[in-house]
């Protein structure tokens, strides 16, 4: 059963034996109703030849959204606990609205009850007052736990790589994402890189087992010097593996380029810049696809120093144009 709001508050039975009621169970009623619950207390309160669950159910469950049921050292004696209150008259009360305990005096709990969640608390004000809340929390649907924040930058990351855990997909990614901006593979700036990772909540240990499993995947190359990365680069197959999440556009431009090739292949020794250029893509992914082309027979390319030349261009290459 659901709890109330303001106008039509949760119900809360609250059973007890009379001998707890002055000095707790009165108490808790007005602590209940300040926090929104609507207590149900002297018509409930447990007295000689009572037959508490028979009245429960004869006299309207349905409309409570719970029972409170206060087992102290006075109420474990009475005859509602010892022979009414039973396993299967628990499941019953169970399946009509909610059972709470709340166990006083340090009494050991009617066997029935030991498989519900019960409160344990004391007959000081501050017993009644975290019984009260913990009651009130419960109708009100109120989660006591700390709030949940938003998930941190790294699992945020949408460049999944396959075979790749979440923070070796967050290091690749920028480390794909450091080379493209230096227009090169080699020689990285490590520190950039890793201060970025770390940025995303990522920690340093994290980061470090992500670099071992990149370098021994072949994603990337490190040389280390004392306590130091001396050199940082990415490998082709790195690019190729986490380009797409950082550049997601990079089919298009290699289809750019590639048309670019087909119908006006550029003749200075500066192709890259210039396929760049007209395709206004950046210079490593352009320079990137040139290498995979070479290798597959399409293109002939000659780098050296400052300078890239393309020499010829396979007359199957425009079957790669979609």
């Amino acid at each position: 059963m659901q709890g109330g709001h303001a106008e039509n508050p949760p119900k809360a039975f609250l059973s007890h034996a009379s001998e707890d009621k002055a000095e707790f169970v009165e108490p808790l009623a007005r602590k209940l109703a300040e926090l929104g619950v609507k207590p149900w207390l002297d018509k409930w309160e447990i007295r000689p030849g009572d037959r508490l669950v028979q009245r429960l159910f004869d006299e309207g469950l349905d409309t409570a959204d719970a029972v409170v049921v206060v087992v102290s050292n006075h109420s474990v004696t009475k005859e509602w606990v010892r022979e009414e209150l039973d396993a299967a008259t628990v499941r019953r009360v169970n399946e009509t609205t909610r059972l709470i305990p709340v166990r006083l005096d340090e009494v050991t709990m009617p066997s029935p009850l030991l498989h519900i969640a019960w409160i344990t608390t004391d007959r000081s004000p501050e017993g009644v007052t975290h019984t009260a809340q913990r009651i009130a929390e419960t109708l009100h649907g109120h989660d006591p736990g700390p709030a949940v924040g938003p998930r941190p930058a790294y699992a945020r990351i949408s460049a999944s790589i396959p075979g790749l855990t979440t923070s070796d997909s967050v290091l690749l990614t920028e480390t794909v994402r450091e080379a493209l901006n230096a227009g090169q593979l080699m020689l990285l700036d490590w520190p950039a890189v890793k201060s970025r990772v770390e940025q995303t909540g990522l920690s340093e240990q994290a980061v470090n087992e992500s670099l071992n499993m990149l370098a021994e995947g072949d994603y990337i190359n490190v040389a280390i010097r004392g306590d130091g990365i001396d050199q940082f680069d990415l490998t082709r197959y790195g690019y190729d593996e986490g380009v797409a999440g950082v550049f997601p556009g990079v089919e298009e431009h290699h289809q750019a380029i590639i048309a670019e090739l087909v119908n006006n292949p550029p003749t200075s020794n500066q192709i890259i810049e210039d396929l760049a250029e007209r395709t206004a893509s950046p210079a490593l992914v352009v320079d990137q696809l040139l290498r995979d082309l070479q290798d597959e027979g399409k293109v002939s390319v000659s780098w050296s120093m400052g300078s890239s030349r393309i020499h010829s261009v396979s007359p199957t290459l425009r079957r790669r144009l979609s």
